[in-house]
C-alpha cells in the first residue's frame, strides 16, 4: 500500500499584510473604440456611444486633441446619435470630426467624404421634416 505524506503550508492572510493590491490596468482608447464598434454592430447604439466617448477621452490624452483617430471616433459617435434619432448631437460630432479629418487627411480623403455625407444626410432629413411640417400647416389653413 502506497502512502504519501505532504504538508500544506498555510497561505498568508493578505488582509493583515501591508501589501498593495495590483493596480487595475487602464483601458486604452483603441480598446474602448473596438468595444464601441462591437456594440454598434449589434445595434446597441446607446452603449456604443458611451464606449466611443470613453475612447475619445483616452485618445485625446494618448494621441492629442486633434489626432485623426479622434476624428474617426467622433464620426462613429455621430453615427450612433443619428441611429438613435438625435440629430443635433450627431451633427455636432460630425462637424468636429470633419474639421479634424480635413486638417489631418486633406479635403479629398475618403473619411472626409464619408463624414460630409453623414452631415448631408442629417440636413436632408431636417429639410424633409420641415417641408412636411410646412405642408401640414398649409393643409390646416385650407380647411379653415
Amino acid at each position: 500500500k502506497l502512502t504519501s505524506s505532504f504538508t500544506i503550508e498555510a497561505q498568508p492572510d493578505q488582509k493583515h499584510q501591508n501589501v498593495e493590491p495590483k493596480p487595475k490596468k487602464e483601458i486604452d482608447g483603441a480598446t474602448y473604440f473596438r468595444r464601441g464598434k462591437r456594440k454598434a454592430y449589434k445595434c446597441q447604439f446607446l452603449q456604443a456611444v458611451a464606449l466611443f466617448n470613453f475612447a475619445l477621452v483616452r485618445q485625446r490624452e494618448e494621441l492629442g486633441e486633434n489626432h485623426i483617430d479622434c476624428g474617426t471616433t467622433l464620426n462613429e459617435i455621430g453615427v450612433c446619435w443619428m441611429m438613435l434619432g438625435e440629430r443635433y448631437p450627431a451633427l455636432t460630432a460630425f462637424e468636429e470630426a470633419l474639421y479634424i479629418l480635413q486638417q489631418g487627411l486633406g479635403v479629398g480623403a475618403q473619411e472626409v467624404a464619408e463624414t460630409t455625407n453623414n452631415i448631408w444626410m442629417i440636413l436632408h432629413e431636417e429639410r424633409l421634416e420641415m417641408e412636411k411640417f410646412m405642408e401640414e400647416g398649409e393643409d390646416d389653413e385650407d380647411e379653415e
